[in-house]
């Protein structure tokens, strides 16, 4: 099965070449927030750029464009930075590699597992990721890799949207995988454009307690973070004991 990139982006147009040299290939299905995001994406060397309105809409659209198309959907945010090569030792490798290279590493394990979910640790920090493969853990939606199915994006969110659809994949479809093969950096409170134009502490609150009402002790507060949260580690035992679906 054959995969197609994307971009979810609004707002970034001059990053375009940049982030291009980071995924290794021009060929990047752009879905961008409204007409003049489209204008300036392909005035700035984006190929080709498709209107998809907010966030969660675009994350969909995304979806459904490869999934009508029966590929693999890559999902890339534009937050993302670089993209480095991680051997275990709990160092940094300060080895680098584009986004193709690292899909082309997984691509083949990703297929043969049975899982429809992949992506890579919240983290860019060795010394926290020392497991070639995790299973059923947090999988941040800023690089993810996603095989033809049912479920969407939960467009009731404007933010952490990515601790949703981990927990719905958990929740529906056996799970998700997690390669520590690499380790991504990532913009994101840094980068104007996006969700950074929006973001503030009472949506986050808000957006915790939905998640809290929808998924319950699955969702946890992050005692080290204001205005973050964890998933629990025995989700999959939580939701997967519990006959009644959350949806």
């Amino acid at each position: 099965m054959e995969y197609i990139i994307t971009c979810i982006s609004h707002n970034r147009h001059e990053n375009i070449n940049n982030f291009i040299d980071l995924v290794g290939t021009n060929e990047i299905v752009f879905f961008v927030k409204d007409q003049q995001d489209k204008e300036m994406y392909l005035k700035n060397g984006a190929t080709k750029v498709i209107v998809s309105g907010s966030l969660m809409d675009s994350r969909n659209a995304s979806l459904k464009y490869c999934f009508n198309l029966n590929k693999i959907c890559i999902q890339l945010s534009d937050d993302l930075e670089k993209i480095m090569i991680n051997d275990f030792t709990a160092k940094r490798t300060y080895k680098y590699v584009t986004v193709k290279q690292a899909i082309e590493t997984i691509y083949k394990h990703f297929l043969q597992s049975k899982y429809y979910f992949a992506g890579f640790p919240p983290t860019n920090n060795p010394f926290f990721a020392l497991k070639q493969y995790e299973y059923d853990k947090f999988i941040v939606g800023d690089f993810i890799i996603i095989k033809p199915n049912k479920l969407t994006f939960d467009t009731n969110l404007r933010l952490k949207e990515d601790y949703d659809y981990t927990l719905q994949h958990i929740k529906e479809l056996s799970g998700c995988i997690r390669y520590g093969a690499f380790l991504n950096s990532f913009k994101h409170y840094s980068n104007k454009g996006g969700a950074v134009d929006y973001r503030t502490t009472n949506l986050e609150q808000e957006t915790i307690k939905y998640l809290q009402q929808k998924w319950g002790e699955c969702i946890k507060l992050n005692p080290k973070r204001e205005n973050e949260i964890l998933i629990n580690k025995n989700s999959y035992s939580i939701l997967n004991s519990n006959q009644q679906s959350l949806f």
